[in-house]
């Protein structure tokens, strides 16, 4: 993840506060890793369980109406990681996927699917299954990156996809993306411009 990102997840980085029980600081730091750093924003109305450790890391759990979320993160450097897993249903994954690869800014990222193919047939848009222009994904650039390189926009590239169907009917897929370090204004249009999902 993103370095300025994982500098959000050490528990040191957090003020200590006078009377305030060990208990008491941990439930504290928690809420401000949560908010700092977007993560309250990735799933909007849940009730969070968030836990910062020390030095580093943080995990938490939501829950909304029957859909969990959670997150683990490992923000060491030179081998930070974050993992987002949800069970939300919803036909198209894009907005969620965007709003996490936001959130935390990797360099490249690894995204899994497990569904069965009636859930599969629900999905309008997926990066996994998309081709071409479609299974690009664009986000804003931090300001930071925006100023110091001049790129207003993020675009991750698929480099690979995998998938595999277990047992009757259960579709595994697994794809890899990973940010281009210069991509042209009209890569970037492409990637953005909305398009229809072709049927077979």
């Amino acid at each position: 993840i993103d370095e300025e990102v994982a500098n959000l997840f050490y528990y040191n980085n957090y003020d200590k506060l006078k009377g305030e029980s060990k208990e008491e600081e941990t439930k504290r730091i928690s809420h401000e890793q949560t908010v700092k750093s977007g993560i309250n924003a990735l799933c909007p109305g849940a009730i969070f369980d968030p836990r910062a450790f020390e030095p580093c890391g943080y995990s938490m759990n939501a829950i909304l109406f029957h859909s969990y979320s959670t997150i683990h993160i490992t923000p060491e450097s030179g081998s930070s990681y974050c993992s987002f897993e949800t069970n939300q249903k919803v036909t198209s994954y894009k907005s969620l996927i965007s709003n996490v690869i936001r959130t935390f800014r990797p360099k490249r990222f690894v995204m899994t699917l497990m569904a069965d193919e009636a859930g599969l047939k629900e999905v309008r848009e997926l990066p996994l299954t998309s081709s071409g222009a479609a299974s690009k994904i664009v986000v804003p650039a931090p300001r930071a990156v925006a100023e110091a390189t001049g790129m207003k926009q993020m675009l991750y590239k698929r480099s690979t996809v995998a998938s595999i169907k277990v047992e009757d009917d259960c579709c595994c897929m697994m794809g890899n993306w990973v940010l281009k370090s210069d991509p042209s204004p009209e890569q970037i249009r492409r990637a953005s411009k909305a398009r229809g999902m072709t049927v077979a």
